[in-house]
């Protein structure tokens, strides 16, 4: 993602192109395969894959992200990961997962994701949301202006 920083320096102005990474880890906590990652690939993003809970905690621990897409079984309690993931990282957070009941959508909701998406979905709907997200990031960041 680019952006404009304009600042000044003896009362004539500057702009600078910043470039934000789009980093995204993508943590599939299911035994089968996923088209996410290269969707996400083919549209500009930098996607790390890792296969279960414990190696994506490692990952945000060890890495810096600018978002983290958890794919999770139906059987699996996607809010104690999510709150497992708040407790060190206030990255965006995207859970998908396979028929949530709307009791799991809202515990997941209140313990920290941002968007909770039931499969099936299109590939437009998971872009946007990222897109989504990552202006958000982008946009939160403080930048200093020295006078």
């Amino acid at each position: 993602m680019n952006g404009f920083l304009l600042f000044k320096r003896r009362y004539v102005y500057y702009i600078e192109i910043v470039t934000m990474d789009k980093n995204i880890l993508f943590i599939n906590n299911t035994s089968s395969a996923s088209l996410v990652p290269g969707l996400l690939a083919a549209n500009g993003y930098g996607v790390d894959a890792v296969y279960d809970s414990e190696t994506g905690l490692r990952h945000l621990d060890a890495r810096s992200y600018n978002l983290a897409i958890v794919l999770e079984s139906p059987t699996a309690e996607s809010w104690r990961f999510c709150e497992k993931i708040r407790r060190f990282t206030g990255i965006p957070l995207i859970i998908i997962s396979f028929n949530a009941s709307t009791e799991t959508c809202v515990k997941a909701i209140s313990a920290g994701t941002d968007y909770f998406m039931r499969k099936p979905f299109g590939p437009l709907e998971l872009l946007a949301r990222v897109g989504s997200l990552s202006q958000r990031a982008f946009s939160r960041q403080t930048i200093p202006v020295v006078s």
